[in-house]
């Protein structure tokens, strides 16, 4: 609806025309609590200067990052972001010295001119001066609501039509609310030595909006952004997970500037205060190798489990792997799944190796003595350090990593056992461990500070 007050000085002037809704949308959706939405909204914008309305954007919306494109012979001559939403306080204040009628919960009416609302209510009747708090009143009735008052955040701009009145809206902005992160699944076989892998990606609407048939990317990747204000608060929202998506009509990836996008190929509707959730990676068979790592610290005898597997080509994978919770079930031997434990991975290109810490082996154990410390001169040590690892499981054999981290410029001069310095400040052994024995570990090391 369109209303129209008298021109003033020879200008027309417009006053919150709606336009129509979204003919098209596009939502490209980052790891850190931004979306950039793209949005072509069909309207008829009227000759002169006047205001226009833009309502359903986000509550979230950072209003500085708003570009409206509608084609020659329009001007945007200034635009505001109205948030403050209408709520009970804010009506009342509109009502002061104007009727009410409240109801209280023993169902008692009260009708009469409202004096004072915040906190308690005072109502001034025709039998006297009504006080009444909160918890008292059940109902309050008010005629209508108040010119200037919004139940849904909107831009509002002045523009400066020159040109034809029916436009297309071309509108770009960035919000918060929007997130995403990837989630896998894993399924290891009985021996060990192949999982089954998929990825879905989880998708959080908070930013108080609804994208209906939204185009929809995601980005991976962290995208520089400059802090200079606080955000504005977050609104308490309960969660609500959708149904997965089919598996067919999933992700297709490509390589965006320095990061990676996945965009959905098909229309999506992204309801406001839900989860949504659609497949990433289809079922990939890839081979892994379980890996134990005994990594001393200080009273340390807990031998880390680690599932490693290469993200190759040659592994049915090669693709990127955005960052993301990964829970692995493990085949028992009934056939049936169990969970085996959970990690987290950071964002791995192709042929990049993945390491999953599942946990700490219960049959295994480590411990470290020191047993020798001797000064050479005021800047070089040596130590003679000892690891006993202890493999209390009933068969077989295990090769147990222990990493250690000699400090300064080191060198081993004495091992019982083959190590690799990995770098400067990581020494490592591979050592074999039958069932129900020990192994004795022990090296000298020369450290210079």
């Amino acid at each position: 609806m369109k209303r129209y007050l008298a021109p003033v000085a020879g200008v027309g002037i417009m006053v919150a025309a709606q336009p129509a809704l979204s003919n098209e949308i596009h939502v490209t959706v980052y790891n850190d609590d931004l979306a950039l939405v793209k949005e072509v909204r069909s309207a008829e914008i009227p000759s002169g200067v006047g205001e226009f309305s833009f309502t359903g954007v986000p509550q979230r919306i950072d209003p500085t990052t708003v570009r409206l494109e509608a084609g020659k012979g329009l001007t945007v001559l200034e635009q505001n972001y109205r948030y403050d939403l209408v709520s009970r306080d804010k009506l009342l204040e509109r009502y002061l010295d104007q009727t009410a009628r409240i109801v209280t919960k023993h169902d008692k009416l009260h009708e009469g001119v409202l004096k004072t609302a915040a906190g308690s209510i005072v109502l001034e009747t025709r039998d006297g001066v009504v006080l009444l708090n909160n918890d008292e009143i059940a109902d309050i009735t008010l005629p209508e609501i108040p010119e200037g008052l919004i139940t849904r955040p909107t831009l509002v701009w002045t523009l400066n039509n020159k040109g034809a009145t029916k436009r297309d809206l071309n509108l770009a902005y960035l919000t918060g609310g929007l997130s995403w992160h990837a989630e896998y699944v894993a399924a290891v076989d009985s021996k060990d030595e192949r999982m089954s892998l998929t990825g879905w990606v989880s998708i959080e609407n908070q930013s108080g909006a609804t994208y209906r048939d939204a185009h929809l990317k995601v980005v991976a990747g962290n995208v520089n952004r400059v802090q200079d204000a606080p955000p504005m608060p977050k609104y308490a929202m309960a969660r609500q997970m959708d149904m997965m998506e089919a598996a067919d009509g999933g992700f297709q990836e490509r390589a965006f500037f320095e990061y990676h996008l996945y965009d959905l190929g098909r229309q999506t509707t992204l309801a406001d205060r839900e989860v949504k959730q659609i497949q990433l990676l289809e079922d990939r068979t890839v081979p892994v190798e379980k890996v134990y790592v005994y990594e001393p610290t200080r009273g340390n005898t807990k031998v880390q489990v680690k599932l490693d597997f290469e993200n190759a080509e040659k592994n049915q994978l090669g693709v990127p792997l955005p960052a993301g919770k990964v829970r692995v079930y493990r085949q028992d031997s009934d056939g049936s799944l169990e969970f085996a434990g959970e990690d987290r991975i950071d964002h791995t290109p192709k042929d990049e190796k993945v390491s999953l810490l599942l946990g700490n082996a219960f049959d295994l154990v480590g411990e470290r003595n020191e047993l020798e410390q001797k000064r050479i001169t005021d800047r070089v040590f040596e130590q003679k350090i000892e690891i006993k690892l202890r493999n209390r499981k009933d068969k077989g054999t295990v090769s147990i990593i222990v990493r250690e981290h000699p400090a300064g410029d080191w060198t081993v001069l004495e091992n019982s056992h083959p190590f690799e310095k990995k770098n400067a400040h990581d020494l490592e052994f591979k050592v074999p461990v039958k069932a129900g024995e020990e192994v004795v570990l022990t090296y000298r090391v020369r450290s210079q500070y």
